[in-house]
């Protein structure tokens, strides 16, 4: 039987590497978590004010499909804190020309559809009447995805840190 080392050293203590801490004890190994500090580092990528939250990825299957995944987690991570740190707020996205296949906003709104999504299709008319700043700009198609939202991300990396101390990792 081969020998499995179940301690895991993880370098740096951004999002994904304090996600993947946490994982990697749950699954019952020894971790170390290592960063230059303070953590959240405020040189790291996912330290900043806010980050999106979205699964509007194009033609770009595999991160619409993780994001998939991760928006009901997040929500429902969301719904254990203090006070939430992600917000569903939506998004809306625009086209100065019709929505087509090939066009971000066009593979976007198809990858959307089939995972079975309910974006909002709008039409020239309906921006106009929603948006009346945005009428006269020559948008003629786009649409509005309420599955969207913002993280206070450097306060997400922060608690994601606090739980996987809290839960053996040593930082």
């Amino acid at each position: 039987m081969p020998h499995r080392n179940k301690e895991a050293v993880v370098i740096g203590a951004g999002v994904f590497g304090v996600a993947a801490a946490k994982e990697l004890r749950a699954r019952g190994h020894a971790v170390t978590l290592v960063d230059p500090g303070p953590v959240p580092h405020p040189l790291a990528a996912s330290t900043d004010v806010s980050k999106l939250v979205r699964g509007d990825y194009g033609h770009d299957a595999l991160y619409t499909g993780l994001m998939a995944e991760a928006l009901p987690l997040w929500a429902r991570w969301n719904a254990t804190l203090p006070r939430p740190l992600v917000h569903f707020s939506g998004w809306t996205v625009l086209s100065t020309t019709p929505m087509a296949p090939g066009t971000y906003e066009g593979d976007s709104f198809a990858a959307l559809e089939a995972r079975g999504a309910v974006p909002e299709r709008l039409d020239a008319g309906a921006i106009a009447r929603r948006f009346p700043a945005w009428g006269e700009g020559g948008f003629v198609d786009g649409y509005v995805n309420p599955r969207v939202g913002w993280t206070e991300s450097g306060e997400v990396v922060a608690r994601l840190v606090a739980e996987a101390v809290a839960a053996g990792v040593v930082l």
